[in-house]
């Protein structure tokens, strides 16, 4: 950024993150040169070509036109690209909505706002390559084991900063093949291949948590400043029922280790097996189950802070219907759920309960607001192959890949893989089963379920997916050590 830190917070403190308001005394322009104080949410944005990219600050002006407005993206050789606002709606006194104009290179180039009343200081906005994610055909690849098998473990995947950048996969808590939750904390860097190498353990958390989710903020994703936090967001202490409401933020040292464990806003209800994803600089989270492991449709949103904290949790427009053990996750503005269970289970049950769906359903982000569109969670008229839960979902450049889980045949894993592309409208293609001949199973890996699993970059910026652990549904309580790339 070209301002000191202390100056961006302090008018990020004044202005409301995600708000939308223009004046209501009419239209106006801009009184002098616009300030802009986040871009995505982050402190250092990125974004592809064509992707959505809000800007927030103030003194934009009430309209474009009253402000003779332009977003200009410029590379240090000179270039000059204005891009695109697609609706008058798009451009209020705080907040501009655009995209990534085709013209710029790939690489690191600065943005601004410019107006009658001058230019914003510049903001450094890396364009990166749409990543390559084709899961119509997978074949796995066993890469190095976890210490112990792990059941019900969250994983996270994060590029940090640096020279070079560090790709780098943690592994968080789960419970053993005694069904006891762990406290302990493994990352591992990536290789240039998508291969990770050994783990490592960390600082352990306080207490011992299972079928919790875990996030990673980074710069590029969020507005933190000097440090990235790993978030571990509610889970079961017994690995049987018992969930808790606790959210833990861990600071990340530059080579990937947890220095250190704090807590910050705790989640409104005690969950496990919930849904989470950040997108905007807010984590958003979903279903899971509550007390009793009884399954719930709330969804709810938090506000990361510049130092990893997490303001308080918004209530969003719930789930069409209750549902824990499910996939969860986000492709542009679009939060995205798919299977699950709507029923009573505990976390190890591995039996295929009637209750177990093959819905999907999704929902817009409204970027000037951070709350869902007025349209809600919208049931998408394609459904997953056979009902399924306890699976994972890995969603990236426009795709989803559903990976194992338990549903009618898991125990051959006649259904190991199915995948959709996902429409511009939010809606998704019909679901179909990856050709790939090399399953997890055929690899060593097992019909698993309550495993884990991550989309991830390599050293190279090319893109894998990460499948971690996992109950046998075959000889259920046989935690497995195995993890396989693609």
């Amino acid at each position: 950024m070209c301002r000191p830190i202390a100056a961006v917070l302090a008018i990020a403190t004044a202005v409301t993150l995600l708000a939308g308001c223009g004046s209501s005394s009419g239209p106006t322009g801009p009184s002098g040169p616009p300030i802009v104080t986040l871009v995505n949410g982050a402190t250092t944005p990125s974004g592809t070509i064509g992707a959505t990219v809000v800007i927030q600050g103030s003194n934009f002006g009430s309209s474009q036109a009253f402000a003779a407005g332009h977003v200009v993206f410029s590379t240090t050789a000179g270039g000059r690209d204005t891009a695109t606002i697609g609706s008058a709606n798009d451009w209020t006194d705080l907040l501009i909505v655009t995209t990534v104009p085709a013209g710029v290179p790939v690489g690191v180039d600065t943005m601004f706002v410019e107006t009658s009343g001058g230019k914003s200081a510049a903001v450094i906005f890396s364009v990166v390559s749409k990543v390559a994610f084709s899961p119509s055909t997978v074949s796995w690849t066993s890469t190095t084991g976890l210490p112990v098998g792990l059941s019900g473990h969250a994983v996270a995947a994060a590029t940090l900063p640096g020279a070079p950048p560090a790709s780098l996969v943690y592994v968080v808590g789960g419970a053993d093949s005694t069904n006891t939750p762990r406290d302990s904390v493994l990352y591992a860097t990536v290789s240039s291949t998508g291969a990770v190498g050994a783990w490592t353990r960390t600082t352990a958390l306080s207490a011992p948590i299972a079928f919790a989710a875990a996030l990673v903020a980074t710069p590029t994703n969020s507005p933190v400043t000097g440090n990235s936090y790993l978030y571990v967001l509610g889970g079961d202490s017994t690995a049987c029922g018992k969930p808790v409401a606790t959210v833990y933020v861990g600071t990340l040292s530059a080579t990937g280790a947890v220095t250190g464990w704090t807590t910050t806003t705790a989640l409104p209800a005690p969950l496990h097996s919930l849904g989470a994803v950040i997108f905007n600089g807010n984590v958003y989270v979903a279903g899971g189950s509550g007390s009793g492991n009884v399954p719930v449709t709330t969804v709810y949103r938090a506000q990361i802070m510049s130092s990893g904290a997490l303001g308080a949790w918004q209530a969003l427009a719930s789930l069409p219907f209750a549902r824990s053990y499910f996939g969860f996750g986000v492709n542009g503005t679009f939060l995205y759920a798919l299977g699950g269970d709507s029923g009573t289970v505990t976390p190890n049950d591995s039996s295929l309960k009637g209750s177990v769906v093959n819905d999907i359903v999704y929902a817009q982000i409204d970027v000037h607001t951070g709350n869902l569109t007025a349209a809600g969670w919208i049931a998408n008229t394609n459904k997953v192959k056979k009902s399924v839960a306890k699976h994972t979902v890995v969603v990236a450049s426009g795709n989803i890949l559903i990976t194992a889980g338990l549903y009618n045949g898991a125990t051959t894993g006649a259904t190991e893989e199915t995948y959709t592309t996902l429409n511009a409208d939010g809606s998704t293609g019909s679901v179909n089963g990856a050709t790939g001949s090399n399953t997890i199973s055929t690899a060593g890996g097992g019909n698993v379920f309550n495993h884990a699993a991550v989309g991830y970059l390599d050293a190279t910026g090319a893109f894998h997916v990460l499948v971690v652990g996992g109950d046998d549904v075959n000889t259920p309580t046989k935690k497995h050590k195995g993890v396989f790339y693609y």
